[in-house]
């Protein structure tokens, strides 16, 4: 594998991350910016707030699949023989997150990241995926927050990693999409220090934003 095929896998990557579905389907449905309701959030919570589950569950599913499909693709195309290739398709699976986030589209302003980092990561590795996910869904089922869930999963991504032996590349690449997840609900953390986190199912009033 040349370095070249990597370098254009990872551009691949990130413009893919790019396709932000919660921007899409309520641009699309409702010729509105997602980003200019509730939270300004272009993720699945955001719109399971401002649009409901009809939008929020395919917006999860669409932005889930992304992630699976680098690791997909980056498996067929970059091979595993060789180190360097596995260390590709996890820069690979950094860079979709980081387009979903970050989309250069959408002037930096995407989502959290989470449903497309436990794509990847089910794709990747869906045993220490599965044991995240399950944390995850028992924290939001006691707390009822889906930022408090989401932080907890994904910070269980590199602690399980690293307890099961996997490799350095892993867990260094499941680090890396923890923190990314951490700084995206920075906002996040600071209202549930202070008890003015929004829990699932609360009714909260949806205005758009100035």
């Amino acid at each position: 594998m040349s370095i070249i095929i990597g370098l254009v896998f990872i551009i691949a990557a990130y413009l893919l991350g790019n396709l932000n579905f919660a921007y899409i389907l309520v641009k699309f449905f409702k010729n509105e910016d997602v980003r200019d309701y509730g939270s300004g959030n272009a993720g699945t919570t955001n719109v399971l707030r401002v649009m409901g589950k009809k939008f929020a569950i395919p917006v999860f599913l669409l932005d889930a699949f992304k992630g699976c499909l680098v690791i997909i693709v980056g498996r067929y195309l970059l091979g595993l023989g060789d180190v360097y290739n596995g260390i590709f398709l996890v820069i690979g699976g950094i860079a979709v997150v980081a387009g979903h986030n970050w989309p250069a589209f959408l002037q930096f302003r995407g989502g959290k990241g989470t449903a497309t980092s436990l794509g990847v990561f089910l794709t990747l590795d869906w045993e220490v995926a599965i044991i995240a996910i399950m944390i995850g869904l028992i924290v939001l089922a006691i707390w009822k927050m889906v930022s408090l869930a989401s932080m907890v999963g994904m910070t269980m991504l590199p602690i399980f990693a690293l307890l099961s032996g996997r490799t350095v590349t892993e867990v260094v690449f499941a680090f890396v999409l923890c923190l990314f997840s951490l700084f995206q609900h920075r906002k996040n953390i600071g209202r549930i220090i202070q008890g003015r986190e929004s829990k699932l199912g609360q009714k909260v009033k949806i205005k758009k934003k100035e």
